[in-house]
């Protein structure tokens, strides 16, 4: 954990000071308290204690008009490193977290501003899933697993250089799918810390672009791989293809398909069985290069046997726009608040 420090520390330092472009620059302490979410009537019990965390970031912000067009807003970039005690010492452990994040303003006046802070990142899990010692565990069987996140922020000023800040944080750890089982789990936390800033000065003011008055159209392709019935791991993509619409400046509404082709899953005659298509309802959190989207996809149709008890599912993806038309990212399906996968994608913005 020290070497997570360490590394932590020195990253944040280089960010905050490379070639002192940087017109912002805080660091924040946060304690927070919450709890887990018991989305299987099996992990009620487990599910019972209450975790609590602290997490130190470091972020900065670059207020020329090229940084802020990246999402018509100004924005954060940081590093976040977090320990959660889960309170569950001999089952649930502790979870160190090392992430990066984006955080916008959405809005601000001379004390208060408001703010949404998504990201992701690496957890390193101190117990696991183990089928004698520990079999009640199973939101992780693997020790290393991947972290997601959303944070609505609020905070004061206190002085020229302190603010408090309020925050409530709903969090996702699962292995992506690499090692049963998989059910993964989220815990929402309420947090409250301090701000420091290292670096501060005036923001400058910016028009905003106008909306653009006609649809936007995308396709990507996911991919990951899966356990199958004979031990390997097998590739698994996702195809989609989808347009939307924007209606406020950061929101867009709009919808589309997509094919998905697993082969870790058991087929009786022909490798079209697992093909699974769907079509979806999907709403973009829209900043600039940055898009963070939800799905709602309704299977079409799925191979016997392959989640015959669900009808939908949600698809939660975050991509970078780099240039003009290629995206990269990453998505997490769910049933509910079971995690199935995760996976990498890479899109062309038509």
């Amino acid at each position: 954990m020290k070497k997570a420090t360490l590394i932590f520390l020195i990253l944040s330092y280089w960010a905050a000071n490379v070639e002192a472009q940087d017109s912002f620059h805080k660091i924040g302490l946060e304690s927070q308290y919450g709890w887990i979410i018991a989305h299987n009537p099996e992990l009620r019990d487990i599910a019972s204690s209450r975790p609590i965390s602290l997490n130190i970031s470091s972020q900065w912000m670059k207020t020329t008009r090229k940084n802020w067009e990246a999402c018509n807003c100004f924005h954060y970039l940081g590093l976040n490193l977090s320990v959660v005690d889960f309170q569950n010492p001999k089952e649930l452990g502790q979870a160190w977290n090392l992430s990066g994040n984006f955080e916008p303003y959405l809005f601000r006046t001379d004390r208060w501003s408001a703010s949404l802070s998504t990201g992701m990142g690496v957890s390193y899990l101190t117990r696991i899933y183990d089928p004698i010692d520990n079999p009640r565990n199973t939101f992780f069987s693997a020790p290393i697993s991947f972290l997601l996140f959303v944070v609505p922020k609020l905070s004061f000023v206190l002085s020229q250089y302190w603010e408090l800040q309020a925050s409530f944080s709903y969090n996702h750890i699962s292995n992506g799918g690499q090692s049963q089982p998989n059910r993964g789990m989220n815990f929402p936390m309420w947090g409250l810390g301090v701000v420091h800033y290292t670096r501060k000065t005036d923001l400058p003011s910016y028009e905003k672009s106008p909306l653009r008055d006609k649809w936007s159209i995308y396709a990507d392709l996911g991919f990951n791989t899966q356990d199958s019935d004979n031990g390997t791991r097998q590739p698994n993509f996702t195809l989609a293809g989808g347009a939307y619409r924007k209606f406020t400046g950061i929101i867009g509404l709009g919808g589309g398909i997509e094919v998905a082709k697993d082969f870790s899953l058991p087929i009786q005659e022909s490798r079209k069985e697992a093909v699974i298509p769907g079509i979806f309802l999907e709403n973009h959190f829209l900043f600039g290069k940055f898009d963070f989207s939800q799905r709602i996809v309704k299977y079409l149709y799925r191979p016997m046997g392959y989640q015959e008890d669900r009808e939908f599912y949600q698809r939660y993806t975050l991509n970078y726009l780099m240039g003009e038309n290629i995206r990269i990212g990453a998505g997490l399906k769910a049933h509910g608040h079971v995690a199935e996968y995760m996976d990498f994608r890479i899109g062309y913005l038509f």
